[in-house]
């Protein structure tokens, strides 16, 4: 083969492409929150998500201070605030992780 040395054997490459993809919820009006710092709290995130048109209510998850909840009139509203804030950082250690909670 040209551009080998003799005796050596031709190099295959092989191509793999492993698509890495989070398995998206379907759109909800409720939005799931993780990665959120020890020190998160109810008012701390409705300051953070009232902005957003439609913004009704925060959920803490007792006994878990890395999860909340935060609920919208409906699933555009929602999905706006998580495409906005998706990777905001509460610290400069937490990227908050924002997903369309399971129905």
């Amino acid at each position: 083969m040209p551009g080998q040395m003799p005796g050596q054997m031709p190099q295959q490459i092989t191509y793999c492409s492993l698509s890495l993809q989070i398995a998206e919820n379907p759109p909800n009006h409720i939005l799931f929150l993780t990665n959120l710092p020890e020190e998160t709290n109810e008012l701390m995130l409705s300051m953070l998500f009232n902005q957003f048109p439609g913004f009704k209510e925060v959920r803490l998850v007792p006994g878990r201070h890395d999860i909340a909840f935060v609920e919208f009139d409906n699933e555009v509203q929602a999905g706006a605030a998580r495409d906005a804030l998706q990777g905001f950082k509460i610290t400069q250690t937490n990227a908050m992780k924002i997903s369309f909670a399971k129905k």
